[in-house]
C-alpha cells in the first residue's frame, strides 16, 4: 500500500475543493487511477462547504460563560461547543470531552487551527454526503472510480498524540468484520471488528501533519479494502456505550459519583 501527500496552496472559502485537490495531484506528478482512495482533511473541507464561523459573530450565553470559565475557553468557542455537542461529559484545561455523531471528540470538533485568526472551524455537516459528492465528482471529471475518505485527528484515552478518524467514508467498506474467522491456533474470532476507515485516516495523518505543512489530502492506492458503490457515515463505525469498554466503565463510574 502507499500513502502519498498532496501538497496544496492554502484553501480559502470561495475555492471548490476538487480544484485545488486535482492541481495538487498533477503538481505532484500523479494521477489518479481506479479504487486509488483519496483522503481529504475536514478542515480545508469544511472551508469550502462554509464551516468557517468568525468568533465575533458568535454570543456567548450564559451557559457558555460557565463553561468557558470551568474549562479556560474562550466564551465564543465555548457556546459553538454547546452547539454542536450531543453531550458534554466534562474537560480539562482547554478541552471539553463531548459526544458528538455518536463519537467521543474533544470540543464536538470545534477548532481554531488551520483558519484564519479570529475564526473557528466546525465539523462538516454531512461528512458522509461530502464523500459521495468529491467521489462523483472526480468520476465525471476524471473518468475514475475512486473511494473517498473525510477525515479528522481524535486523542486516544491514556495515549500521546493524535490518531485518525474517519468521518465520512464513499466508495469501499468503512470496517472489516473478523467474527467467525479462524486465528493462526484454530482460535475462532469472536468480537474482532477492523477498523479500516480508521486505520487508513492514521496512515493518511503521518504523512500530512496538522500544523503549517499545506497537506490537505492523501492519495492511498494498493488499499487492503473491500470496494462498494456506497457511502457511510460515523453510524457504520461506532458502537452502543453500553457495549463500549471505556463508556460502560465511565458510566459506572459517573454512576457512583452521583450517589
Amino acid at each position: 500500500m502507499q500513502v502519498m501527500p498532496i501538497k496544496t496552496r492554502i484553501i480559502t472559502f470561495e475555492d471548490n475543493i476538487i480544484d485545488v485537490l486535482l492541481e495538487g495531484i498533477h503538481e505532484a506528478g500523479l494521477e489518479l487511477e481506479d479504487n486509488d482512495i483519496l483522503a481529504v482533511a475536514e478542515t480545508p473541507l469544511g472551508t469550502t462547504e462554509g464551516r468557517v464561523v468568525f468568533l465575533s459573530d458568535v454570543k456567548p450565553s450564559h451557559e457558555a460563560k460557565v463553561l468557558a470559565r470551568k474549562y479556560e475557553l474562550l466564551p465564543e468557542v465555548a457556546e459553538l461547543v454547546l452547539q454542536e455537542a450531543d453531550e458534554i461529559l466534562g474537560g480539562i484545561p482547554h478541552v471539553v470531552l463531548t459526544i458528538k455523531n455518536n463519537t467521543l471528540m474533544a470540543n464536538a470538533g470545534v477548532d481554531k487551527s488551520n483558519v484564519p485568526p479570529g475564526h473557528a472551524s466546525l465539523l462538516p455537516l454531512d461528512a458522509r454526503a461530502s464523500a459521495e459528492r468529491l467521489r462523483n465528482e472526480i468520476k465525471t471529471r476524471r473518468g475514475k472510480t475512486v473511494g473517498v475518505l473525510i477525515i479528522d485527528s481524535r486523542t486516544q484515552p491514556l495515549r500521546l498524540g493524535n490518531v485518525g478518524m474517519a468521518l465520512g467514508v464513499a466508495g469501499f467498506l468503512p470496517v472489516a468484520d473478523d467474527r467467525g474467522k479462524k486465528d493462526l491456533f484454530g482460535n475462532e474470532m469472536r468480537i474482532t471488528r477492523r477498523a479500516v476507515a480508521d486505520n487508513l485516516a492514521s496512515a493518511c495523518t503521518a504523512v500530512m501533519g496538522e500544523s503549517s505543512e499545506s497537506i490537505p489530502a492523501a492519495l492511498i492506492r494498493n488499499a487492503p479494502v473491500e470496494f462498494v458503490d456506497k457511502s457511510f457515515d460515523t453510524a457504520e463505525m461506532w458502537i452502543p456505550p453500553s457495549e463500549c469498554m471505556y463508556m460502560a466503565i465511565f458510566d459506572e463510574w459517573r454512576n457512583k459519583s452521583n450517589r
